[in-house]
């Protein structure tokens, strides 16, 4: 198959259209992964064993701090929204 047949563009991305056509983005082929199967697998392994190690570590005080500020915010529009249709039904 050519390239002009795959929508224009090589391996790398690369719009191979003949000058006359115009260059669309949304119909480029997806580039295969060019890693051996067993380089992916241990990748994989060792970006998910890095993470598993981080999301077992204790959040951070300044983080927490955050947290219970955004859920207080929360909890504070939730009651604004509900006395606004007690009193919009009081009416």
């Amino acid at each position: 198959m050519s390239n002009k047949e795959k929508g224009g563009f090589d391996q790398s991305g690369h719009d191979n259209h003949e000058h006359g056509e115009a260059r669309q983005e949304n119909q480029r082929t997806p580039v295969e992964p060019r890693l051996e199967p067993l380089l992916q697998a241990h990748i994989g392994k060792q970006l998910r064993d890095m993470f598993e190690t981080m999301a077992r570590e204790p959040v951070p005080d300044r983080f927490k701090s955050l947290l219970d500020r955004l859920e207080a915010g929360e909890e504070i529009a939730a009651a604004s929204v509900q006395q606004a249709d007690d009193e919009a039904e009081a009416k």
